[in-house]
């Protein structure tokens, strides 16, 4: 099963990085992505290729996420980050 993971970025240089390097060294694949900004707000929804792995590679940052079924009716493309907020 496909799970979109949303999370919440801080507003500097390398927060992307920073999530991009601890899926990468749990040999994690980015399998789909979509960013949304609004001013110094911004949201990211991804799908890896290893759920738990993802989940353990975001509890090491303490970064808060969602997890959403890809059946559940989010469609990444179509949202905003008060969409993301709302959820």
């Amino acid at each position: 099963m496909s799970v979109w993971f949303t999370v919440q970025l801080d507003d500097k240089p390398g927060s992307l990085a920073r999530v991009a390097t601890a899926l990468g060294e749990r040999k994690v694949n980015i399998t789909g992505i979509v960013g949304v900004a609004e001013d110094t707000d911004g949201a990211l929804m991804l799908t890896t290729s290893d759920p738990v792995a993802t989940r353990l590679a975001f509890e090491g940052l303490a970064l808060a996420f969602e997890e959403h079924d890809a059946s559940g009716g989010l469609d990444p493309h179509e949202m905003s980050v008060a969409d993301v907020r709302a959820r």
